[in-house]
């Protein structure tokens, strides 16, 4: 019981080493923890599924396959690309003189909200309004 302890013990300080160092986004750090989180939990069930099958070493290779599995199972993606919705008038951008039609578009300044609910505002081209 005392190995197990060590082992989980060595796996939650070696996940949480490099969250010290390092500046995220929101997002990247959300991600980041389920990763920690699904390595942890991984660790510590291969752990007691190891030990239960296998003594001896069996903990040890079963917390080091499920860190393995636990922090696969975790990741996900952070999407880098933000997307806007723009206003245009469709019926003008189909029209066959379509660079007269460009000459009444203009920026203009739109509120969007981000992904933590804050408003942010941006340029945004609208035409024929």
């Amino acid at each position: 019981m005392r190995h197990l302890l060590l082992i989980t013990g060595l796996v939650v300080a070696a996940a949480a080493a490099p969250t010290l160092a390092s500046a995220r986004t929101a997002c990247d750090q959300r991600a980041h923890d389920r990763k920690v989180t699904g390595t942890v939990l991984g660790a510590v069930g291969g752990a007691l599924i190891g030990n239960a099958v296998a003594d001896g070493k069996g903990a040890i290779i079963g917390g080091v396959g499920g860190a393995v599995v636990g922090n696969q199972l975790a990741r996900t993606k952070c999407d880098t690309g933000r997307t806007y919705s723009r206003a245009s008038n469709r019926a003008t951008a189909r029209n066959s003189n379509y660079r007269q039609a460009s000459a009444e578009c203009r920026m203009v300044s739109r509120p969007y909200y981000d992904d933590r609910g804050r408003v942010s505002y941006h340029q945004t081209r609208v035409c024929g309004q």
